[in-house]
């Protein structure tokens, strides 16, 4: 997806919370900002929005090296929500553990609750957000023919966006586990999956497949990926990507490829025709 005018303040807003968060020191974070609306300034509006986030988040790493991770703490309460929130499924009377569209509205609860902002609601107030994915219009067609392509995969590419989001994602690729290949972002990218996350969200990066995207764009930028993961994309049976970011990066790609995501952007309620806030299940080339 390309970027266009209505993503620069988002963009921009994105790049003052970096600065904020990289330091405490007023001269870094007006150093920070100045140079990412520089950046902005100039952008490319032929690459994507999450391709101009990267750029912002290398020059930060540029200005002001860091060895830490500025979404961190994000991260952990993230994880700890949905762990407690998956123990409490039982309490959702729309859940079906055995159904697939089941399943599937819980990886997609993870995109409405959205956990970079929600992390610290009340635990049943999260349980009430989570309900919603059980309410909300989905395309059952669309669920039935990506629960077809599932089953017939032999490799799946799972491309996963947020921590905490990805403890219900475990959830759903349960019973294909043994197909699916996962792909998590290559250095810190906000509140994204790393490597270094993995076993906090309940995988065991011992005994499943891991690749990554080899930069911090919070997407999949096929041409920026390493030559693991762009073998990996050729071999798939099936790409599914989880989040916004990874639809906004991989929606033209030619190879076999599911999203599943809430509409939250603007441009991407434009783009798609839909409704804010919509459950988004959108096969592409299969």
């Amino acid at each position: 997806m390309k970027s266009c005018l209505e993503c620069m303040p988002c963009l921009g807003r994105t790049a003052v919370d970096f600065a904020r968060r990289s330091s405490d020191d007023p001269e870094i974070r007006h150093r920070i900002a100045s140079e990412a609306f520089r950046l902005l300034a100039d952008a490319d509006f032929a690459q994507s929005p999450p391709y101009h986030a990267g750029a912002i988040m290398e020059m930060v790493q540029r200005i002001h090296p860091l060895d830490r991770d500025l979404y961190q703490e994000e991260k952990e309460r993230s994880t700890l929500l949905a762990k407690q929130l998956t123990a409490k499924l039982d309490s959702v009377p729309e859940y079906d553990p055995d159904d697939f569209e089941s399943r599937l509205r819980l990886a997609i609860a993870g995109n409405i609750l959205d956990f970079g902002v929600f992390t610290d609601l009340d635990l049943d107030e999260a349980i009430l957000s989570v309900r919603q994915a059980f309410t909300k219009p989905i395309d059952r067609a669309a669920a039935e023919k990506l629960h077809r392509r599932m089953d017939s995969a032999v490799k799946i590419l799972y491309v996963l966006d947020n921590c905490g989001e990805a403890v219900f994602d475990r959830v759903f690729m349960e019973p294909y586990r043994d197909r699916i290949t996962l792909v998590v972002r290559g250095s810190n990218s906000m509140n994204d999956v790393t490597r270094a996350d993995l076993r906090m969200s309940g995988f065991d990066p011992e005994t499943v497949a891991v690749t990554d995207t080899g930069s911090c764009v919070p997407g999949l930028i096929p041409e920026l990926a390493p030559p693991e993961l762009r073998r990996a994309m050729d071999e798939a049976d099936l790409i599914i990507a989880k989040g916004q970011g990874n639809f906004e990066t991989l929606n033209e790609i030619a190879r076999p490829a599911s999203f599943l995501f809430m509409a939250k952007c603007p441009v991407v309620i434009r783009l798609l025709r839909t409704e804010p806030r919509s459950i988004q299940v959108r096969n592409i080339n299969f």
